[in-house]
């Protein structure tokens, strides 16, 4: 049978109790040497006793696990207590205390930090002076990176957060809407403002960052109705669809975006890549001297700006289309191609690659013309086994240019190199398939819903900063093995909670959360005041 076992009672002269504490305890017979004895075993602390029944049966008290609750030990059951309780008159014991509501505290504080560290804090400050638009953004910050492809929204993923302590600027019930913030991140003036102070922060530390630059744009496919940016586009190969075309301008060394534009799918010409060169140039100093394209930006007035001799590199797909010799090398060729003189490996893929310098549209240029062998065999298998009879009514000539057709593209470029280096430099320079991948995958910059031009401008551009900060954080990692998904998911068990100063509380890390700390220079305080890390992360 339970029963209240209480210590150290103290009463006042009027018989108010001043301070006590109580557990629920019970008898339980154990059997020793053939013999029962009774010993008593705590099964719950009580905590603090706030009132007594003079039988002592009975009591209100402040229970460290139930908060303020009534217990009687005869019929062992807990009741709830109300703040007109007459049996709460009289108590010296602050009964009714500000509940300490826990936090998920240990990724929104790991990226809040890693934001400093990288020097973006001060890039945001710069970028949005005014103080409740950066705290906007950084809410959309850690929404959009550390959510990891959970449906979550912004409000609910801020409010569980540690991170509402700190962004106290903002009600979280309108980061619901994100109408207003996509539109205010649409402007092309916050776009400039953005990457100049990116651009001048990474100079700090790497004074060519943006010197040495390449251009490539990437399909965004989507169903979205009156989408202002969306027209049917070809990729120049033998595909089409409706899309609207990001055009990045990366890095070369690093990787990162310094700039972007957004364009209907159809536009792909030489205006649109020298509108692109001419603005960073003039608004950013960003030098591009590379242009990796694809098939749909190869044209007659491309060829004639990037012919050979011309200073800046080109490499890009030759279009499947009148005017280019797509399909006439393939038959030149067709007697090298199961020559092992011309056979390279990469990637696990066994290649043919045969370069010429030919003569389109009145310019010289090099042709490298390859074939991916195991693409070519695979697909062409699949293609045999689901269309036999298609197969079967195929022309020997055709049937040969099947062997080959699932694996053979055409890279035109003004440099000469091996075969094998071409494709390695045109593999290797497009980082814009691991930025949109990133992008893609991990931030949600797909799909692309939205209804204007300037919120479909903000979220692209909202989604960039996102994957600028993710590359940066996956970079600082690389020599750990880790993922960025591990590190920040494996952070949420990371826990604390605000007192009624106003300080902030951090639960005791494991080992592991202490480690992942270490990655990037950093220590788990035990406290730490909201003032101090605001002004820590340049949002005051």
């Amino acid at each position: 049978m339970a029963f209240i076992r209480v210590q150290k009672l103290v009463r006042d002269t009027n018989g108010n109790i001043l301070s006590g504490s109580a557990a629920i305890k019970e008898s339980q017979y154990v059997k020793d040497g053939g013999k029962f004895h009774s010993r008593q075993i705590v099964r719950e602390r009580l905590g603090k006793v706030v009132w007594l029944a003079p039988d002592g049966k009975s009591g209100i008290f402040l229970s460290p696990q139930r908060g303020l609750v009534s217990y009687d030990s005869v019929s062992d059951s807990f009741d709830e207590v109300a703040r007109t309780d007459e049996r709460l008159s009289g108590s010296s014991v602050d009964v009714f205390p500000d509940t300490e509501i826990h936090t998920v505290f240990g990724d929104a504080h790991l990226l809040l930090c890693f934001l400093a560290k990288i020097g973006m804090s001060e890039v945001l400050k710069t970028a949005f002076p005014d103080e409740i638009e950066r705290e906007r953004v950084l809410c959309h910050i850690l929404h959009g990176i550390l959510r990891d492809g959970s449906r979550i929204s912004c409000d609910n993923f801020i409010e569980k957060s540690f991170a509402s302590y700190i962004l106290g600027d903002i009600p979280t019930a309108s980061l619901r809407c994100d109408t207003a913030y996509f539109t205010m991140m649409g402007k092309d003036s916050v776009r400039l403002s953005f990457f100049k102070a990116f651009v001048e922060r990474m100079r700090k530390t790497n004074p060519n960052f943006g010197k040495c630059c390449y251009v490539d744009s990437t399909p965004l496919p989507n169903d979205i109705d009156n989408n202002p940016f969306n027209a049917l586009s070809c990729h120049g190969v033998d595909s089409s669809s409706v899309q609207t075309r990001l055009v990045l301008v990366l890095d070369e060394e690093t990787g990162f975006p310094v700039w972007y534009d957004i364009i209907p799918g159809n536009v792909l010409d030489i205006s649109t890549i020298m509108t692109v060169m001419n603005n960073v140039a003039v608004s950013l100093d960003i030098t591009i001297n590379s242009l990796v394209l694809d098939a749909g930006y190869i044209s007659k007035e491309v060829i004639h700006a990037f012919h050979n001799g011309t200073e800046k590199t080109l490499i890009g797909r030759m279009p499947a289309r009148k005017g280019f010799p797509f399909k006439t090398l393939y038959h030149e060729f067709k007697p090298s191609l199961d020559k092992g003189k011309y056979r390279f490996v990469r990637g696990g893929h066994v290649y043919f690659g045969k370069r010429k310098e030919i003569e389109l549209f009145g310019e010289k240029i090099f042709a490298y013309v390859y074939v991916d062998k195991h693409n070519a065999l695979q697909r062409e298998r699949n293609y045999m086994l689901d269309h036999p009879e298609e197969y079967a009514a195929l022309k020997d000539k055709e049937k040969d240019w099947m062997s080959v057709r699932f694996g053979y593209f055409v890279l035109l470029s003004n440099k000469k190199l091996e075969p094998v280096d071409l494709l390695t430099e045109y593999f290797g320079r497009t980082d814009i398939e691991g930025v949109i991948k990133t992008s893609k995958e991990y931030l949600g910059i797909l799909p692309l819903a939205k209804w204007s031009a300037d919120t479909v401008r903000g979220k692209i551009l909202s989604d960039i900063i996102n994957t600028i900060i993710f590359l940066n954080m996956r970079k600082a990692l690389d020599d750990s093995g880790l993922s960025v998904s591990e590190v920040t998911g494996k952070t949420q068990s990371l826990m604390c909670f605000r007192n009624k100063h106003g300080e902030i509380l951090i639960e005791t890390p494991n080992k592991k959360v202490k480690a992942y700390y270490k990655l990037i220079g950093e220590t788990i305080p035990a406290s730490l005041k909201i003032k101090d890390f605001r002004r820590k992360v340049m949002l005051s």
